[in-house]
C-alpha cells in the first residue's frame, strides 16, 4: 500500500520479522508491538519529502488486519486500523500519538473516509470514528454482514446512507447518524 501527501510517502507492505533474530532482512529504526497475540508484522517506510528523512518502523499487529484499506495520511499523522486496534502514528516524532482497543466481535474487513471521519466496516458491526477516534457510533444486527444469498455487496456507501446486507439475507439502511432508515 502506497499513501502520499505533499510532504510524506508511505509505503507498507507485510514482511517477516522477528525482534529476537539476526536473520531478519531489515534493521527498523523502531519496533512497534500493537498485538502480541497471532500477529504478523508490516513495514512503514516512510520518507519525508521536505527534509529527505527516511524511516523503517516494524509494527507487529494482529494477524487479522485488512490487506489494504486500513490506512490514510492527514497531515503529520498517518491512521492506521490494525482490527482490533486504531491508532494515530506523529509521522514527525516517530511516535504513536493515540491508540484505541477497538472490541470488535469479529473481524476489520475495511475502512472508509466520509466527510471528516472514517467509517470501519466490519464482520459484525459499522462503526463511525472522528479524526481523534472517539467512537461516534457503533450499529449491528441480526448476523454478520456478508452476503450468502444475491449478487450485491454486502457494504455499499451512497451520499446520504450505507446499505448492509447480513448472512441471513436481511437488509438494511443506516444513516450517516447510525440510525436506521430500513430494515427488510
Amino acid at each position: 500500500m502506497n499513501l502520499f501527501n505533499d510532504k510524506w510517502e508511505i509505503t507498507i507492505s507485510e514482511i517477516q520479522y522477528d525482534p529476537k533474530s539476526a536473520d531478519n532482512i531489515i534493521s527498523p529504526d523502531s519496533h512497534i508491538v500493537i498485538c502480541n497475540d497471532y500477529s504478523k508484522s508490516l513495514l512503514l517506510s516512510v520518507k519525508d519529502l521536505i527534509r529527505t528523512i527516511e524511516r523503517n518502523i516494524v509494527l507487529t499487529v494482529s494477524f487479522y488486519t485488512p490487506n489494504s484499506d486500513f490506512a490514510f495520511v492527514d497531515g503529520d499523522r498517518l491512521f492506521l486500523f490494525l482490527n482490533d486496534a486504531a491508532i494515530i502514528y506523529n509521522l514527525k516524532t516517530g511516535e504513536v500519538e493515540k491508540r484505541v482497543n477497538l472490541h470488535l466481535t469479529g473481524t476489520l474487513f475495511s475502512v472508509y473516509t466520509y466527510l471528516d471521519d472514517f467509517i470501519l466496516y466490519c464482520e459484525t458491526d459499522i462503526i463511525r470514528m472522528n479524526r481523534n477516534l472517539d467512537l461516534l457510533w457503533d450499529f449491528s444486527a441480526r448476523d454478520i454482514f456478508v452476503r450468502y444469498h444475491g449478487d450485491e455487496p454486502a457494504f455499499e456507501m451512497y451520499p446520504d446512507r450505507i446499505r448492509l446486507y447480513d448472512f441471513s439475507d436481511c437488509s438494511y439502511e443506516i444513516d450517516y447518524d447510525g440510525k436506521i432508515l430500513k430494515n427488510k
